[in-house]
């Protein structure tokens, strides 16, 4: 079990080292440390953040933060303008919180392919 986990972890989150990038990851490395500060950095509508909220699927298990799709539609509903200035400042700002990038990978083995290396058997 401890090597599939290893060989899946390794096939899909690969690890980020700076020591192993190529020229092109290196460049593009370089550009993510440079604030985006260009003319057509519109803001987000109200209305753009709730259509994105509202067309997220409630079925869907909510990231480590354990906020589901319902219950941010319910604060969006609450407070839109203090929702809509907290999206904008991240875009100003380039900056996102880091626990909006975590994602917990449960691993679903398709029936039949539980007992095969092949790393396709996992539904992703």
């Amino acid at each position: 079990m401890a090597e599939t986990v290893r060989y899946m972890m390794d096939t899909f989150a690969p690890e980020d080292e700076e020591q192993s990038d190529n020229e092109y990851h290196k460049l593009i490395r370089a550009q993510t440390k440079t604030p985006i500060t260009t003319e057509d950095n519109e803001q987000f509508t109200p209305a753009e953040i709730k259509d994105v909220i509202n067309g997220m699927n409630k079925n869907k298990a909510p990231g480590v933060d354990g906020i589901t799709s319902d219950i941010l539609q319910r604060a969006f509903n609450l407070l839109p303008k203090s929702a809509t200035t907290m999206y904008n400042g991240c875009l100003r700002t380039a900056c996102f919180p880091r626990i909006w990038k975590r994602a917990k990978i449960i691993p679903i083995v398709k029936p039949g392919k539980e007992t095969t290396d092949d790393i396709s058997s996992i539904a992703q």
